[in-house]
């Protein structure tokens, strides 16, 4: 998910742009709670009539099992959900910031004249692979995005650095 905030036509500020990229949901804390009660549902509803039963005990455990295995990949989605980049790019400098959740922030920051954009297009590990090059360094913006979305992005950020670099 691109939010743009375009400021170039404020003339009482800087001349600058700032992107905001993550990942795509389609699950908020509410639907997820949703999904979470409706399986749970889902995996009890059978067991009862077997419950005391020797069957009932071995549909409880492997209910449970599956329960608990979809609760921790329910849970590891929900957490590299958290993921964002931020990008500013202004007049003197371009700023990129890379935050996943219980990890240390990594900043990058470059001058816009020197910065050059590349798209590769026939990377076996990502379609629309999409890096950043300047001072000797190459970053990676937007993994998480679809393919579309990178071309997206590229598109702003050259148009962006065309702009602070004409200013």
């Amino acid at each position: 998910m691109l939010k743009i905030l375009d400021n170039w036509g404020a003339a009482s500020e800087a001349p600058s742009i700032k992107i905001s990229l993550a990942p795509n949901r389609s699950l908020d804390a509410h639907g997820t709670k949703v999904v979470f009660a409706v399986v749970a549902c889902g995996f009890l509803l059978p067991i009862i009539p077997f419950i005391g039963s020797p069957i009932g005990t071995t549909l409880t455990i492997f209910s449970g099992l599956t329960f608990y295995l979809f609760l921790t990949l329910l849970q590891r989605n929900f957490q590299q959900g958290s993921t964002f980049e931020e990008i500013l790019i202004s007049k003197n400098k371009i700023i990129v910031v890379h935050q996943e959740k219980n990890k240390e922030q990594m900043t990058w920051e470059c001058n816009p004249y020197w910065t050059k954009v590349h798209l590769d297009i026939n990377n076996p590990k990502l379609k629309n692979y999409l890096t950043l090059a300047g001072k000797g360094r190459h970053i990676e913006l937007g993994a998480f995005l679809s393919p579309e979305e990178r071309l997206e992005l590229r598109d702003k950020i050259q148009n962006a650095l065309a702009k602070a670099n004409s200013t």
